[in-house]
């Protein structure tokens, strides 16, 4: 069977024992501060993959990335997956998790990308936009990025604007090569 799916059902089992004991929202921020950790710092989800590492210290390396405040649901679900050898897929299942709280809680991930750091007051007008058509809430991510030159791009879930300088620069020389067939 493919990780991916496992990965999922893990995550959906771990939300409807979430919601069941309406500890859903809890778990949301311990599992997106759980993969922002584990993606920061790859040499730990390295560690939970690694099969000579005692099950007692991936269980502490856990509850050390959770914090003192760790959740008895975490905990137990940490304990579960260790027990079924179904650690290395920590960080996928969290990510699955992350996303199916977002589709049950309609969330939006906006994430902004512009030269410099873009007005609250445009800022705020995209999200009211995105809000009052399609979402709940926006989940708004800034990023700033001095490759694209000017103008922004904006990644919304799985759709992407690129209202880029480089972005059309990209599209300019690819149509002149188009009409032009030549390759630069």
């Amino acid at each position: 069977m493919n990780d991916g799916h496992i990965a999922k059902r893990y995550a959906q089992a771990l939300m409807d024992y979430a919601v069941a004991h309406d500890e859903d929202e809890l778990l949301y921020r311990r599992m997106k501060s759980l993969s922002e950790t584990l993606s920061e710092m790859p040499h730990l989800k390295n560690a939970l993959a690694n099969p000579m590492i005692a099950p007692d210290d991936k269980r502490q390396l856990l509850r050390n990335i959770a914090g003192d405040d760790a959740e008895k649901t975490f905990l137990r679900f940490a304990q579960l997956l260790i027990d079924n050898k179904r650690e290395p897929m920590f960080w996928n299942i969290a990510l699955n998790y992350i996303a199916l709280y977002r589709k049950i809680h309609r969330i939006g991930k906006v994430v902004l990308t512009s030269v410099e750091p873009m007005p609250t007051t445009i800022t705020d007008r995209i999200l009211q936009n995105l809000i009052a058509k399609t979402y709940n809430s926006v989940e708004l991510e800034n990023r700033i990025d001095k490759s694209i030159k000017g103008g922004f791009i904006l990644q919304i879930d799985d759709w992407r604007l690129d209202a880029s300088v480089a972005g059309q620069l990209e599209k300019l020389r690819r149509q002149f090569i188009r009409k032009n067939k030549i390759i630069l």
